[in-house]
This record gives C-alpha cells, sequence and structure tokens, in this order.
C-alpha cells in the first residue's frame, strides 16, 4: 500500500455523484482533497455531508472545466494551499438528456458535452501536469464510460466525448510512460445518480437499483492509488453484473 497520507488530490465534477463520492474516499484515506464544481452551493452542500472529521481536509472551489482561465486558477489556488498536487481525478462530466440522432442534434449540445467531458479533461491534464511530474507518485484519474468502446444509436454526441478522453489518456500513457506519473481510464457502465431524474425517460426505481454505486468508482479509484508504484493499470472497465 502506497502511503497517500498527507497527499493532495485535485477532484473535479465534486459536488454530486462520482465525484462526492471521491472526495469522501480519498479524506478517509489521509489525504487534502481541493474539490471543484460550478455550483459552490450544491458543492459546499455536499462537503457538509462527510464526516467531521473529514471536513476540515476539503478545500471547495467554484469551477468550470470548460473555461480556461477557471481552471488555471484552480491549479494555482491548489499550489497557493498546498504546494503540490498529486493527484488529479478528472470526474466532471454531462450527458445528453435524451437519445438524439445526430442529425437531430444542436451545435449547442455538441459543445456543452465536448466541452465539459473531453475539452475539461484536456485542460485540467494540462494545468496539472507540472505539479503532478514534482510528485513522487503523480496519478491521473480519468472517469470515462463503457460508451467510450462500444457506441449506441442516440447518443453520437456522448461518444464522441469519451471517445475522446481515451484517445486523450492513452497518449498521456505513452507520454509519461518513463515520468512518475501514472494515468489511468476508469470506465463505469450505469451509475446511480440524480442525472437520471433529468432525461426525458428516466429508468425505473427497479432498474436504478441494479446500478452501479458512485461509492463503487471511488472505491476503485482508492485502490488503484493502493497499488504499489512499479504498477500501472492503464485501464478498468466495470459494469453492473446484471449486464444492464
Amino acid at each position: 500500500m502506497n502511503d497517500r497520507n498527507g497527499q493532495v488530490a485535485l477532484v473535479t465534477g465534486a459536488s454530486f455523484g462520482v465525484g462526492r463520492a471521491t472526495i469522501a474516499a480519498l479524506t478517509a484515506r489521509g489525504m487534502e482533497v481541493i474539490a471543484a464544481a460550478r455550483d459552490i452551493g450544491r458543492l459546499e452542500a455536499a462537503i457538509g455531508e462527510l464526516a467531521p472529521e473529514h471536513r476540515d481536509h476539503v478545500t471547495p472551489i467554484a469551477a468550470d472545466v470548460r473555461e480556461e482561465s477557471d481552471v488555471m486558477r484552480l491549479s494555482h489556488q491548489a499550489i497557493d494551499r498546498f504546494g503540490r498536487i498529486d493527484v488529479l481525478v478528472n470526474s466532471a462530466g454531462v450527458s445528453m438528456s435524451a437519445r438524439t440522432r445526430l442529425v437531430d442534434s444542436t451545435s449547442d449540445e455538441w459543445h456543452k458535452i465536448i466541452e465539459t467531458n473531453l475539452t475539461g479533461t484536456y485542460l485540467m491534464c494540462r494545468a496539472c501536469l507540472p505539479h503532478l511530474e514534482k510528485s513522487p507518485d503523480g496519478y491521473i484519474l480519468n472517469v470515462q464510460s463503457t460508451g467510450a468502446y462500444r457506441a449506441s444509436p442516440g447518443v453520437s454526441l456522448y461518444a464522441a466525448s469519451k471517445f475522446g478522453v481515451r484517445a486523450l489518456s492513452e497518449a498521456l500513457i505513452e507520454e509519461y510512460r518513463h515520468s512518475n506519473i501514472r494515468i489511468t481510464s476508469v470506465s463505469p457502465g450505469p451509475i446511480d445518480t440524480n442525472i437520471w431524474s433529468h432525461k426525458v425517460e428516466p429508468p425505473s426505481a427497479e432498474r436504478r437499483a441494479l446500478m452501479l454505486r458512485p461509492s463503487d468508482i471511488a472505491d476503485i479509484f482508492v485502490w488503484l492509488l493502493d497499488r504499489p508504484r512499479h504498477m500501472h493499470i492503464p485501464d478498468i472497465t466495470v459494469t453492473p453484473w446484471t449486464g444492464i
């Protein structure tokens, strides 16, 4: 097990879902966490749900990963406060509210999904890599999707963004193969988060009960961070046992 106690993690999309579960898991592991999200009120509410002994180890910062100025400010604030970044978790992401054929999609939908999922990951990696290189055991964890391996009808925009994150992750692995930075892409299947409530045709309660939980993915992150430094796991795919 690696000693991550006192190390600093920067987590995007931290106000709900996988991001919120991740800040809970990393603080429980003894890490300091910079938690970023667009909605500072929702983010602070998420932090308030943590165990009291962990709340003081989370620094909330409002930031939009689509905006380069926000990303640079976020990384600078992390360094100003802690002097280091050891782990980057790119969990900010959006999906489509309904299955839509490419021909029926809009440019606004394209830009929202690509800029959040792909451009946001690119900007965060670019801003944090110089600091991660200074860590004795830097790590980038990119949240992908099973949609990065197999697209399905009606989600072409989302699939394009996640295929892009997959390609970006694989390229970074090659660029930093001989460095002290490891990169892993985690590609989950359906996860039970409140995002489903905003779908045009939300899944039934019975179907949601079969989905993965955000904590499942956070537990995988902790497991990866605990792997010995000579071990690299480039990608992990995790799906519900039922195969939904």
